[in-house]
């Protein structure tokens, strides 16, 4: 085996136990704050490492994987699906969607992985209603304009405080390029 080759297979293992770093750290920030990670008001910390799907695409994956097992743990199975289905598509729309407007504003974005954020957090929070969607269908709530701005406000609050966070404090400390 050459050296590339023990190289390339060193660097997928440490992606893999990255990737699952961030999976376990989902469902652990989740549990903590469990009597109030779900249901029609939702305080996720755990939604602030939405912003490190940003850096490398591994971590889309591992973030969904990680509401996918908490739901699977708390809620049931069209949670599960539904859940990680909103999660995957809002991660992904959120990092084209961040990536064309910091091309579209071009010199004028002077912090272009803030503006990332934003995009972020404002998709996260237009996303919601299929989260609202999921709770009218199950019974949990009645009315469904209500229930998805209930749902988009505490998303805007988790976001922009977890965005806070993770820009100001956690970004400069760790690479979340790798």
């Amino acid at each position: 085996m050459s050296n590339q080759q023990k190289s390339y297979g060193a660097n997928q293992t440490q992606g893999l136990v990255r990737g699952a770093l961030v999976t376990a750290l989902y469902i652990a920030l989740t549990m903590v704050v469990a009597p109030v990670a779900y249901g029609p008001i939702q305080f996720r910390i755990s939604e602030a490492l939405n912003f490190i799907g940003l850096y490398n695409r591994r971590y889309i994956y591992s973030i969904t994987l990680g509401v996918m097992i908490v739901n699977f743990l708390q809620s049931n199975l069209l949670d599960v699906v539904v859940g990680g289905f909103h999660t995957l598509i809002s991660l992904l729309i959120a990092r084209w969607l961040g990536e064309k407007v910091v091309q579209w504003l071009d010199e004028k974005a002077k912090h272009p992985l803030l503006v990332r954020y934003i995009v972020m957090t404002l998709v996260f929070t237009a996303t919601m209603f299929i989260i609202a969607w999921m709770l009218i269908h199950l019974g949990y709530e009645n009315y469904f304009w209500q229930t998805y701005g209930v749902l988009a406000l505490s998303e805007f609050i988790v976001m922009t405080l977890g965005g806070l966070a993770m820009y100001f404090l956690i970004d400069p400390r760790i690479n979340f390029y790798q």
